[in-house]
């Protein structure tokens, strides 16, 4: 892998990283599950800007002003997927450390009827889902879709015509 696709994930990761860490410590405890979401994504997006500029310091550091559509998809996909990556295991690792605060948070804004309908739907849902490994391939998906959209605009707007 090249080093600055790698450089550029790593970080977007560290980004989106301390951005959840923010965002669990500070927002979704004091506003709730609404405001604590939209930052989530938010950090997603924000961290994930590395993309234009990894395709961008290519073009101009390493290409000669130059890069080709295809170019700038396959130097876009390897920081999404080296993000990715990263956000994969702290997917995991946040459940292995904060899933019963998690768990416990999400109820905490909820009736008790509400809460009652919660825990018989996630009763009647699959064991796996409620697992580490399950969650961090959740956060995967998710950071690497939102990447590849980021990726496609990126790459549009700064390949060489």
């Amino acid at each position: 892998m090249k080093r600055y696709i790698l450089r550029y994930g790593l970080i977007a990761g560290s980004i989106s990283i301390a951005l959840a860490m923010i965002n669990w410590f500070l927002i979704a405890k004091t506003l709730g599950s609404g405001p604590s979401q939209l930052v989530g994504y938010l950090s997603i997006i924000t961290s994930l800007l590395c993309v234009p500029l990894g395709i961008k310091y290519f073009k101009d550091k390493l290409n000669s002003g130059v890069v080709s559509f295809s170019q700038a998809i396959k130097i876009g996909t390897g920081i999404t997927l080296v993000t990715a990556v990263v956000m994969f295991f702290y997917g995991m690792l946040f459940f292995v450390f904060a899933g019963d605060s998690f768990d416990a948070w999400k109820e905490s804004g909820m009736t008790e009827t509400q809460v009652q309908q919660a825990r018989m739907q996630a009763a009647e849902m699959p064991d796996f889902i409620g697992t580490p490994l399950f969650q961090g391939v959740v956060m995967f998906l998710m950071v690497f879709l939102i990447g590849m959209i980021i990726n496609l605009v990126s790459s549009s707007i700064l390949k060489s015509k």
